[in-house]
C-alpha cells in the first residue's frame, strides 16, 4: 500500500538490465571501439523509449540521478540564465525538490509567489492568471499531487504562462507511467519525473527540455560532453531498465488505471463500512488511479503504522519527508488542522496488488483504529477515574 513511494522493478525491467552490468558492459560515451558504439546504441534506444512515454524527442531529454535533480536542474538551470525575469511561481503543494529549490532562489533575488490550492487540492486557472506577469520567468505546477493525487489543470497552465511570455516546468513525478501525459499537445516546456515510481530502477530519471523554440537553460555541473545539460557516464544498465519500463508503462497504463481504480474505490468502501470515523482528504474526482488518502479521528497516523508494521506498507506523506516529523505541507495547503493531519494515511496500490490484498489491509487498518480508539478511551476513563 506504498507504491507511490517506490515500485519493484518488474521481471521485464529486470531482464533487460541484467546483461550491462556484465557482459554487455560498455560506456555509451567511448564511441571510438565496438564495445562503446554497441553501449551508444543501447543508450539511443532506451532514450527513444523514454520519449515515447511523454511524446517527446529523444534528443531532449537529459538523464539525471532521479526527479529531485531533474526538477533542480530545471529551477535552478533556468534562473542561471535568466536576465530580466526575475520571478518564480510554484503551487502550495509541490514536492520539497520544487519548493525548496524556490526559497533558494528567493535568498538570491528572485521573487517567489505561492499558488493557493482548493480544499481538493487543485490550483484554480484564475489564481494562475492573477499571478502570472511579465516579469514571470517560469510556473512549475506538479502534474499530480504526491499526496492527495489530484491531476493539475496543465493545459490552462501553459497557456497562461505563454500568454505572458513565461515558462511552465512541471514535477511528473507521480503522473508519468499513470495517466497519459503528452508535453508536444500539452505544449509543456519542461518536465521532471523518475524511473523508480514505474517499476523502473532507483537511481535514474530524466529532465525533458523543449528543443524548439530552445529553452534558455544552464548546466549546474561541469565535467565531460556526455549531455547538454549534465557531465558524467550514464549508468548504462540503469539507463535500459528506465526504457524498459516505460515500455512497459506504455503497454499497461490504461488498463492497469482501471484496475486499480476499482480496487481503491474497493478499499474506501470496506474502510467506511468499518464502523470507524474516516474522511476522504481531497477528492474522488480527477486523481491519480491507485490512491487513497484518508484521515481517522481521534487517531495518530505515525502509530497506526506502528501497529501495522511487518503486515501494511503505508505512508503519512511523501516517503523522504517521512523522517522530518513535520505536518504535511500539502495537507495544510488543502486547509487540514494539525490533529487531522496527524490522523492520516495515504494509501497507494500497485501492479501487484489483489482484491484479496485490499481486504485485508481494510481488515487490519478497521481493527488498528478501534484497538487505538480503545487504548484512547481507557486512558481517558483512568484519568477520569483518577
Amino acid at each position: 500500500m506504498d507504491h507511490h513511494s517506490t515500485t519493484p522493478c518488474a521481471p521485464e525491467v529486470l531482464a533487460e538490465m541484467l546483461p550491462y552490468f556484465s557482459t554487455g558492459f560498455g560506456n555509451p560515451h567511448a564511441r571510438t571501439h565496438a564495445n562503446g558504439i554497441a553501449a551508444a546504441n543501447v543508450l539511443q534506444a532506451a532514450l527513444a523509449s523514454i520519449a515515447s512515454l511523454i511524446n517527446a524527442e529523444p534528443e531532449a531529454l537529459t538523464l539525471t540521478s532521479g526527479a529531485t535533480e531533474s526538477c533542480n536542474l530545471a529551477l535552478l538551470g533556468l534562473a542561471a540564465a535568466a536576465t530580466d525575469r526575475r520571478e518564480i511561481i510554484i503551487s502550495a503543494i509541490e514536492h520539497d525538490c520544487v519548493a525548496k529549490a524556490a526559497a533558494g532562489l528567493a535568498q538570491q533575488g528572485f521573487t517567489v509567489k505561492v499558488l493557493p490550492v482548493t480544499p481538493q487540492g487543485f490550483v484554480r486557472a484564475e489564481d494562475i492568471a492573477a499571478a502570472v506577469t511579465d516579469k514571470t520567468l517560469v510556473l512549475s505546477l506538479i502534474a499530480a499531487s504526491h499526496e492527495v493525487g489530484t491531476l493539475q489543470p496543465l493545459q490552462h497552465a501553459v497557456e497562461i504562462a505563454h500568454a505572458r511570455g513565461a515558462l511552465l516546468h512541471s514535477d511528473a513525478t507521480q503522473a508519468v507511467g499513470k495517466v497519459p501525459l503528452d508535453v508536444a499537445a500539452l505544449g509543456i516546456d519542461l518536465l521532471s519525473f523518475s524511473a523508480h515510481k514505474i517499476y523502473g530502477p532507483a537511481g535514474i530519471g530524466a529532465l525533458y527540455v523543449r528543443a524548439k523554440p530552445p529553452v534558455a537553460i544552464k548546466p549546474l555541473m561541469f565535467g565531460g560532453l556526455q549531455q547538454r545539460l549534465r557531465p558524467g557516464s550514464v549508468s548504462l544498465p540503469l539507463a535500459a531498465g528506465f526504457g524498459a519500463a516505460c515500455r512497459l508503462a506504455l503497454r499497461d497504463m490504461g488498463a492497469q488505471a482501471k484496475r486499480q481504480h476499482v480496487l481503491v474505490e474497493s478499499l474506501l468502501d470496506q474502510l467506511q463500512a468499518g464502523g470507524i470515523a474516516i474522511a476522504v482528504n481531497g477528492g474522488r474526482s480527477n486523481i491519480l488511479p491507485g490512491l487513497l488518502n484518508v484521515r481517522f479521528a481521534g487517531v495518530d497516523a505515525d502509530s497506526l503504522m506502528l501497529a501495522l508494521r511487518g503486515e501494511v506498507c503505508a505512508s503519512s506523506g511523501a516517503a523522504c519527508a517521512s523522517v522530518s516529523r513535520k505536518p504535511s505541507a500539502v495537507l495544510k495547503a488543502i486547509g487540514l488542522a494539525d490533529e487531522d493531519i496527524a490522523g492520516s494515511l495515504r494509501l497507494t496500490l500497485g501492479r501487484s496488488t489483489t482484491a484479496e490484498e485490499v481486504a485485508y489491509v481494510a481488515a487490519r487498518i478497521i481493527d488498528a483504529v478501534n484497538a487505538q480508539t480503545k487504548n484512547a478511551q481507557n486512558k481517558t476513563q483512568s484519568q477520569h477515574d483518577g
